[in-house]
């Protein structure tokens, strides 16, 4: 049993929708820097947009033309296009923002800890700085 086309674009109608929801909330969460919430989020993420791949046509690489878009797609479905469009490259840079601010973070706490390393008591038990030391040991008896 084949779809009507006004079977498929229902079906994606709901996969653009379904997909759209998903990105607006994991958005939400990246500008409000609950990154581990966001990473709850990935194996729906993964099957909505496998869902939305399958009912899109294979091969499908060129945009359609104005005439070929005016023929064949809905007002409904550009528009849903569209949404999902901005919410894709507006997911794209919080993603990236998130990625440089836990880079960002993770050298902080690098470099914190390479600090402490380096200052501490002397032999004779006054405060140093060993400008020397280079490795970073997490446990003194490593």
């Amino acid at each position: 049993m084949t779809d009507t086309p006004q079977d498929l674009q229902s079906r994606l109608l709901q996969a653009f929708g379904a997909v759209s929801a998903l990105l607006e909330q994991e958005n939400t969460l990246l500008k409000t820097g609950q990154w581990q919430d966001v990473e709850t989020l990935l194996p729906r993420k993964r099957t909505l947009m496998e869902t939305l791949r399958k009912l899109l046509p294979p091969g499908q690489t060129k945009p359609l033309t104005a005439e070929q878009r005016s023929a064949s797609v809905s007002p409904e479905m550009e528009a849903a296009a569209k949404q999902f469009n901005a919410l894709v490259r507006a997911n794209e840079e919080l993603l990236q923002s998130a990625i440089a601010a836990q880079g960002t973070l993770i050298k902080l706490v690098l470099d914190d800890a390479a600090q402490e390393q380096r200052t501490g008591y002397g032999a004779s038990g006054g405060y140093t700085v060993d400008s020397h030391a280079g490795a970073l040991a997490l446990r003194s008896d490593v």
